[in-house]
């Protein structure tokens, strides 16, 4: 005698993520995925470039990822470079990964799936720099404007009180916490 199970996975639209209707969705039968292309308008090459700095990041989807919550989802994950005055500050493309198989979240320094449905046009990722010595939890918002169609990037963080100046808070931030993005590819 067999028996046969089927476990049918409810697919729930990426910008539904933490909406209220989908509070106690986390077992692994859902999957929040971007059904409606809402990342698209990310995804691709983004420059920033001034007579002193260059800034380049390529944001890719990962799709039907299981996270530590036990659903799937898909999100976005990126490499990039900053280089000021001629020296490579960072360069995250060639990290020694050998096919994308291979790749987890720690291989990222800008990645995540924060998009709402009321905020279409708006991404928040977690955001990290390679080489920090201190623990910082930063957030990028990424703003698609359609008019212009570039990205306004915005690195907020919590900040720590400097050693030196008691009234001054620091984050230990090396590319430019705001930066308009226009695509190349």
């Amino acid at each position: 005698m067999f028996t046969i199970q089927s476990y049918a996975q409810i697919i729930i639209p990426a910008e539904k993520f933490g909406s209220t209707e989908n509070e106690n969705k986390t077992s692994s039968s859902y999957y929040y995925k971007d059904v409606n292309g809402v990342f698209n308008k990310f995804l691709g090459t983004w420059r920033y470039q001034t007579s002193t700095e260059l800034f380049e990041i390529t944001f890719r989807k990962k799709e039907r990822e299981k996270t530590g919550m036990g659903y799937y989802e898909d999100y976005i994950v990126s490499r990039y470079k900053y280089i000021k005055n001629g020296q490579t500050i960072y360069n995250t493309y060639n990290q020694g990964i050998i096919s994308v198989a291979q790749e987890n979240d720690d291989d990222y320094y800008v990645f995540g799936s924060g998009i709402k449905s009321s905020e279409l046009n708006s991404i928040q990722l977690l955001y990290d720099e390679p080489d920090l010595e201190i623990d910082f939890d930063g957030r990028l918002v990424l703003t698609y404007n359609p008019v212009t169609q570039k990205l306004e990037w915005k690195v907020t963080s919590l900040s720590k009180p400097d050693p030196n100046n008691p009234n001054k808070r620091i984050t230990p931030f090396k590319v430019p916490t705001r930066m308009t993005l226009t695509k190349v590819n």
